[in-house]
């Protein structure tokens, strides 16, 4: 029986086939030309393949570059100033109020924004998009390395709780990125999480 003509229909038991120089043909092993057989792998294929910055060890090309070290340094400035803002106006009204017996309220609750921005920007904003504001004006978000999407509110309030205490017992944790090979510093090792450029 001859194969039907392009766009005819498929003689009962036969796989859809195309003629020789019809449209769609593909050469067997060729990209729609069938399956491979199990086993075999296409050459040039590496399941870790190397992202744009040429590092390797990752499963997938990454959607950007590893950002460096200043630009992490920006986010972080810019994320640390819009939150200091309260504590820093609560302070101003503690010192001019410092006579009255309510002096360390206004400080009190300068600390308590500051903390309500803290949470909103940089674990459930960067948790839901993978930027925080700073990042997002530095042109840079979190990403999973194993998959490359965001890693989500649970493992980004373990990240910057994990941040806030590598920070403050040892400073080498900010000075990490320098030399590290995905410029990863360890509360991003510790979730597994790579920030890039966007």
């Amino acid at each position: 029986m001859t194969t039907p003509p392009y766009g005819g229909p498929t003689p009962p038991g036969q796989p859809n086939q195309y003629p020789p120089g019809q449209p769609n043909q593909y050469p067997p092993g060729q990209p729609g030309g069938g399956f491979q057989p199990a086993g075999q792998i296409q050459p040039g294929y590496n399941p870790y393949g190397q992202g744009p910055s040429g590092q390797g060890n990752f499963r997938y090309a990454l959607p950007g570059d590893p950002v460096g070290f200043t630009t992490r340094v920006g986010a972080s400035l810019i994320d640390g100033f819009v939150q200091g803002i309260p504590a820093g106006i609560g302070l101003i009204v503690t010192i001019a109020m410092h006579t009255s017996d309510a002096a360390g309220a206004p400080l009190s609750l300068g600390f308590l924004g500051s903390f309500v921005i803290w949470f909103l920007n940089r674990v459930i904003q960067q948790g839901r998009t993978g930027q925080s504001l700073g990042k997002k004006i530095t042109g840079s978000r979190v990403i999973s390395i194993e998959t490359g999407e965001r890693i989500g509110f649970g493992a980004n309030l373990g990240r910057e709780i994990c941040a806030y205490f590598f920070n403050y017992l040892c400073f080498i944790n900010l000075l990490w990125p320098l030399w590290d090979e995905k410029q990863q510093t360890w509360h991003d090792k510790v979730v597994n999480d790579i920030v890039v450029s966007t």
